[in-house]
């Protein structure tokens, strides 16, 4: 005989409840991320400049031999990644960061845009 696979109406509804639980959770979440007043560029890991995001600029970043490889660009307190040369284009489409912790990654150029807050320190802390 062949039984029918439906899902019951209990189910049904513990599926609807838990979904529900993880969109409170991940609005949660997002919500109180602060948001972050300060952007730090590495390249080649090392830093090389650190600046406010309150301030609109648009920094140039140049490999060893004086080339431009990545212009970042802070505008309206966010940061984000305007042009690239590398050919895979994914920094410049990971849009526009200004929470705390947010980052863009341009691997082929070896530069990372960090955001920061202002009382986040350069140590990681661990409690019991």
């Amino acid at each position: 005989m062949k039984q029918n696979q439906y899902i019951s109406k209990k189910g049904i509804i513990i599926i609807a409840v838990l979904l529900a639980v993880l969109v409170i959770i991940a609005v949660i979440f997002y919500s109180t991320r602060r948001t972050g007043n300060m952007v730090i560029i590495s390249h080649n890991g090392k830093v090389t400049g650190r600046y406010a995001l309150s301030d609109d600029r648009e920094i140039r970043i140049k490999d060893t031999g004086g080339k431009v490889t990545n212009v970042v660009c802070i505008r309206n307190g966010q940061v984000y990644m305007k042009e690239a040369d590398c050919p895979d284009q994914i920094c410049v489409h990971q849009g526009r960061k200004s929470k705390d912790g947010e980052s863009i990654t341009c691997l082929p150029n070896k530069v990372v845009v960090e955001v920061r807050g202002a009382d986040r320190s350069g140590m990681d802390t661990m409690t019991n």
